[in-house]
């Protein structure tokens, strides 16, 4: 059985469970930064949550089709 996989960029595919592992530190530190400082972010940190939530949706995308 083959292992199915999902775009993560223009020529690089992985699988659901790579995909969880390089999602979390896109998200974690951010989120982290958010509670700390009462809702305050570093331009950064936004740039790393849009970066999560495209990756997310092109995912769900991927997920539709199948």
């Amino acid at each position: 059985m083959m292992t199915k996989t999902y775009k993560w960029s223009y020529n690089e595919e992985i699988t659901a469970e790579e995909f969880i592992k390089r999602l979390l530190p896109l998200v974690e530190g951010p989120v982290q930064m958010l509670w700390e400082c009462d809702g305050d972010m570093f331009m950064s940190d936004y740039h790393k949550l849009a970066q999560a939530a495209s990756h997310l949706r092109i995912f769900k995308e991927q997920i539709d089709e199948a």
